[in-house]
């Protein structure tokens, strides 16, 4: 593929395709209906362009969580079917891993890559213009457009494909898939240590009079290993793990274990091992659901964006 400016397409122009189109246009120099072409169904939007036009396509539409757990893939797939053969594909939306490898058999005269994003809510393009891991991982079938499409992107401190010291280390589609689910579900996890550990705090308290979370908080959080994100225990207003995000990927990676992995295995002590592992990931989610319960609220009720969430009624379930 070669680079005479790429021209790029966008389908899905939400918290994800959008700051990709702001990067495009204000910083790359990139010109709409020219050599930048974006596609949402929502026409309110005003984004009604032929991304067929595009060299390589972005592709950032939602995976809605069906009922029951999961990801629903039927949009990524639905888009993905749009784009004609020949073109580079990158999927953007957070998908189970495996599915793009699987994308790229149903479709062999595409080239798939995919770009997980790390976003949040709060400082999206802050977080964009300056991302702190800019991976790429292609099917085998993509790789000769990896260089090219890395090189259009903000610069991070850390990526992949990256070299140094003459060493090239890549990465694969299905590792940057579980990547994805690995960064926003250990995020989950650390956010019900950090109020487990205010359960114990709030339980001492009750025992030897004042014992304050918050300082707890700040020396753990004083050991860079550890670090404070995701330890504020009323974030957002109310204590548990809540988000666009958090909740929608714990939920889609146990079912994926659940109901695609675990029966493919055939190796019985990994199996064992990971039926142990489920489990310990359902038990927190558990812990989440019965903490948000304790609030008068629920998973559903904290799995919107930010400003959506209505904390108003939310019983104070901590006094220390």
């Amino acid at each position: 593929m070669a680079n005479n400016k790429l021209r790029v397409g966008i389908i899905g122009l939400g918290m994800v395709g959008d700051p990709i189109r702001r990067w495009f246009e204000e910083m790359k120099g990139y010109v709409r209906g020219k050599d930048l072409f974006c596609f949402d169904v929502d026409t309110s939007k005003g984004y009604t362009e032929d991304i067929n036009k595009a060299d390589i396509i972005f592709v950032a539409v939602p995976t809605p969580s069906p009922k029951g757990g999961g990801a629903d893939t039927s949009i990524v797939e639905a888009a993905v079917k749009t784009i004609r053969d020949g073109k580079t594909v990158i999927i953007k939306s957070t998908v189970p891993p495996g599915t793009v490898e699987t994308l790229q058999k149903k479709y062999p005269k595409k080239r798939f890559l995919f770009s997980p994003e790390f976003l949040t809510e709060s400082q999206v393009w802050s977080d964009f213009m300056r991302p702190d891991r800019q991976i790429l991982g292609p099917t085998e079938k993509g790789r000769s457009d990896v260089k090219e499409v890395l090189a259009l992107m903000p610069i991070a401190p850390f990526s992949r494909p990256w070299s140094s010291d003459y060493t090239k280390k890549e990465v694969n589609a299905t590792e940057a898939e579980l990547a994805k689910y690995a960064s926003n579900v250990f995020g989950y996890i650390k956010v019900i240590y950090g109020n487990i550990l205010a359960d114990i705090t709030a339980g001492l308290a009750e025992q030897f009079g004042t014992v304050d979370y918050e300082n707890v908080r700040e020396m753990i959080s004083a050991d860079p290993r550890i670090g404070p994100a995701w330890l504020n225990v009323n974030h957002g207003n109310y204590s548990g793990a809540g988000g666009y995000c958090f909740p929608k990927d714990m939920n889609a990676l146990i079912a994926h274990i659940e109901k695609d992995l675990l029966p493919k295995i055939k190796e019985k002590g990994l199996k064992a091992s990971l039926k142990h592992g489920v489990n310990v990931l359902k038990a927190i989610r558990t812990y989440n659901r019965e903490l948000l319960k304790w609030q008068g609220l629920t998973e559903e009720g904290v799995s919107l964006h930010d400003r959506e969430v209505n904390v108003a009624k939310r019983k104070k379930i901590r006094t220390s």
